[in-house]
C-alpha cells in the first residue's frame, strides 16, 4: 500500500475494555498488513450498500482471506508511510454467502486471521497459544488503563525522570500482536511486578555454596563482592543479617526476583540443592526495586547497580531467563568497551553512552550453567541524580490513554508555544538533534569497529534537555552483534572474542539486524509518532534521515551493505506476528535464527 498521510480526532469517551481492544485490533491488524502484504486502499463508493455504516469514512482498507471466502474492511484514519496506520472503529467483515456486513470485534479479528495464516503456512498447532496470548495482552491493557487513568497527565509531562518513565509503558510495541502478554504471572502478582501497575518489591535472596556459585566479573572485585557491598550499604537491612551473611565467608548471596525464588523452590533442582545445603533460602531482604519496562530488570534510584534477573515467565515472545553467553556477552562488551575502542567512542560522541553490565552471578551444578539462577549487573547512570529527565523512546512515542497525543506530541506542542516557532520547524530540529547523538554514533561504531547494537525503541533511553535530545543511552547485554569480516580486528582489543558469548555472526545477518532494530523499529518508530500527532508531514523527517546516511558515509562503510540495504525498495523487517504465530522464542537458537524475518516496502526509497 502506498498512502498519504491524513489525521482526524478520535472519541475521548471510551471505557477502558474499548481503548484496550481497539488498540488490539490496531496491533494486530497492523502486523497482519505489514507481514503479509495484504491490504488494498478504497473508498465507501467502491462497496456496494457500505455507505449507510460510516458516512464519514472517506478511505478504507480492504483485506482480502481468500481461504475463507471473507473480506475485513477497516475505515482509515491515518495512514503512515512507515506502516503504522490508525484506523476507524468498528471494523467490519463479510463473507461470500452472506453479504451482510458484521461488526467484527478483537477475538474474531485475531480468530479470523490466524487461521488465514494456518491455512496459508500450514502450520496448524499453535493458533490457539496465539489466541491466548493476544487475549491475555488485551486483559492486561485493560487492567493498566484502569489502574492508570489517573496518571494520564504524569505519564505526559514536560519534564519526567526515569523511574517514572519506566513505568509509563501502558499500551507497548505498537506493532506487536501480543505486546503485554506475559505467561506465568498469575493475576494476582500483577500489581506487585507489572511496571505499569507501579510495583516494587525487595528482591529474594539464595546464599550459595561456593561448589554451586559460577561468576563473572570486569570490575576489580567479583560479582559477590559487589552484590554484599550494595547490601551492607542498605539501612533497611538488619546489621545481624549483615554480620551473618555479608561478610568475606566464601558464600554468595544471589539476588533474585521474589516470582523467580518461589518457582525455583518447587522446581525439583531447586529443592534438591537446598536439601543438599548447596543452597539456603534467606527469604526477601532491602530496599524496594522497581521492575522497569523490560519487566525483569529491576532499578532503585540510590543503588549503584540494576539487576537484569532471570524470570521463568514468557514476555511477548520469550521466556526471559539469562542464558550462559548472554552472561558472558555481558562482561565481554564492559572489557571491549574498556579499550580503546570505548575511549575512541567517548571522546568522538560524549552525547552517547553504552550503559554496560559488569558482572553477573548464576549457579551451576557439575559445571552445567543454570540460566533460572542467574543475575546480571547493570550500571545505573542515574544514581548521582535520580531525577535526569530520561525515557526509553517507546515510553515517549506510545499513545496516549486519553488519545490526546504521546508525551513526545506534548513536548513538542510546549516548544512550539515556547519558541514561537512552528511544529514543523520544532519538529525537524528535534529529530536532527536525535540522529546526531544516535545514528551518528552507531554506525560510526559499527563501520570502524565491526559492533551492531539492537537500539531497538526500548534499548533506547533518551535524556532529555528543555525538552530536546541531550544524550543517548544505549542498554542491553543481550544486543550486540560483532561483524564477522571484524573479528580479526576485535580480536586484537579483546583475545578471544565471542568464543563463549556467540556474539560473532555473519555480516549480511548484522546488516539486517542493525537496519531492522536501530532503522524500522527506532527512527521509523520515532518518525511514525511525529506523524501520527499531526507535528510534521512523515515524508519531512524521511528526507532528513536521507540526508544524515549520506553525511554518515564519511565514517567508511567498507564491505558493510547496510547503506545500500537501506537505500533499496525493499527492506528486511522482522516479523512479530509470525514470529509469534510460528511460536519462536527469539532468545534460542543462532543469531541468524532466532526470528522471522519479511520483506517490506522501504520508505525511504523515493518510489514508496
Amino acid at each position: 500500500m502506498n498512502l498519504k498521510p491524513i489525521s482526524q480526532p478520535v472519541d475521548l469517551h471510551l471505557t477502558d475494555k474499548q481503548i484496550a481492544e481497539r488498540t488490539t485490533i490496531q496491533s494486530f491488524f497492523n502486523c497482519y498488513l505489514r507481514e503479509t502484504g495484504s491490504g488494498a486502499l478504497s473508498t465507501p463508493e467502491d462497496i456496494p450498500n457500505f455507505q449507510q455504516f460510516n458516512k464519514n469514512w472517506d478511505r478504507l482498507i480492504r483485506c482480502p482471506l481468500p481461504h475463507q471466502g471473507i473480506e475485513i474492511i477497516a475505515g482509515l484514519r491515518y495512514s503512515s508511510p512507515t506502516g503504522r496506520h490508525l484506523f476507524h472503529f468498528p471494523f467490519y467483515y463479510k463473507n461470500t454467502v452472506n453479504p451482510e456486513y458484521i461488526e467484527l470485534d478483537y477475538v474474531t479479528l485475531v480468530a479470523l486471521l490466524s487461521k488465514e495464516l494456518a491455512i496459508v503456512h500450514n502450520h496448524h498447532a499453535s493458533q490457539d497459544e496465539l489466541l491466548l496470548r493476544v487475549v491475555q495482552s488485551c486483559r492486561n491493557i485493560e487492567y493498566f488503563i484502569r489502574e492508570r487513568r489517573q496518571d494520564a497527565e504524569l505519564l505526559s509531562e514536560f519534564s519526567s525522570n526515569f523511574a517514572t518513565t519506566e513505568q509509563a509503558l501502558i499500551f507497548g510495541h505498537h506493532l506487536h500482536p501480543t505486546p503485554k502478554s506475559r505467561q506465568g504471572f498469575a493475576e494476582e502478582d500483577l500489581p506487585i511486578y507489572s511496571p505499569e501497575l507501579k510495583g516494587s518489591f525487595s528482591l529474594h535472596y539464595f546464599r550459595l555454596n561456593p561448589a554451586i556459585v559460577l561468576e563473572g566479573s570486569a570490575l576489580d572485585r567479583t560479582a559477590t563482592q559487589a552484590i554484599k557491598q550494595g547490601l551492607l550499604e542498605d539501612d533497611s537491612i538488619s546489621e545481624e543479617f549483615k554480620q551473618k551473611y555479608c561478610q568475606n565467608d566464601g558464600y554468595s548471596l544471589l539476588p533474585l526476583h521474589p516470582w523467580q525464588a518461589h518457582f525455583l523452590l518447587r522446581q525439583p533442582i531447586g529443592q534438591q540443592l537446598r536439601d543438599r545445603g548447596l543452597l539456603e533460602d534467606l527469604g526477601r531482604q532491602g530496599l524496594p526495586y522497581l521492575p522497569t519496562s523490560s519487566i525483569r530488570t529491576v532499578y532503585h534510584p540510590d543503588r549503584a547497580f540494576m539487576f537484569k534477573l532471570s524470570l521463568n515467565v514468557k514476555i511477548t515472545n520469550s521466556l526471559r531467563t539469562n542464558l550462559y553467553k548472554e552472561l558472558e556477552r555481558s562482561v565481554e562488551v564492559y572489557r571491549l568497551l574498556d579499550s580503546e575502542i570505548g575511549r575512541e567512542l567517548g571522546e568522538k560522541f560524549p552525547q552517547f553512552q553504552i550503559i554496560r553490565d559488569p558482572a553477573y552471578l548464576a549457579v551451576q551444578v557439575n559445571g552445567e550453567p543454570l540460566p533460572a539462577f542467574a543475575t546480571i549487573l547493570r550500571e545505573n547512570p542515574f544514581q548521582t541524580n535520580p531525577e535526569t529527565d530520561a525515557t526509553c523512546i517507546i515510553s515517549l512515542c506510545q499513545d496516549s490513554i486519553y488519545s490526546d497525543g504521546s508525551r513526545l506530541a506534548h513536548i513538542i506542542r510546549a516548544l512550539v508555544k515556547r519558541e514561537r516557532r512552528s511544529s514543523r520547524d520544532i519538529s525537524l530540529e528535534w529529530f536532527r538533534r536525535y540522529l546526531d547523538i544516535s545514528l551518528d554514533p552507531i554506525l560510526w561504531l559499527y563501520f570502524t569497529h565491526g559492533v551492531a547494537v539492537e537500539a531497538h525503541q526500548q534499548n533506547s533511553v533518551l535524556q532529555l534537555k528543555n525538552g530536546y535530545p541531550d544524550r543517548f543511552y544505549y542498554r542491553d547485554n543481550q544486543g550486540y552483534y560483532f561483524r564477522q569480516s571484524y573479528f580479526e580486528h576485535l580480536n586484537r582489543f579483546l583475545p578471544g572474542i565471542g568464543e563463549t558469548s556467540q556474539t560473532v555472526c555473519d555480516d549480511k545477518v548484522s546488516d539486517e539486524r542493525l537496519g531492522y532494530y536501530f532503522f524500522q523499529n527506532n527512527l521509523f518508530g520515532l518518525i511514525n509518532a511525529f506523524g501520527v500527532a499531526g507535528l510534521i508531514d512523515e515524508s519531512l523527517l524521511l528526507d532528513e534521515l536521507r540526508s544524515a546516511l549520506e553525511r554518515v558515509k564519511r565514517f567508511n562503510p567498507g564491505n558493510s551493505k547496510i547503506l545500500e540495504n537501506l537505500s533499496q525498495p525493499k527492506l528486511r523487517c522482522k516479523a512479530n506476528l509470525m514470529t509469534r504465530f510460528h511460536d519462536m522464542d527469539e532468545l534460542v537458537g543462532s543469531l541468524a535464527s532466532q526470528s522471522v524475518y519479511v520483506w517490506l516496502d522501504n520508505p525511504l526509497h523515493p518510489e514508496n
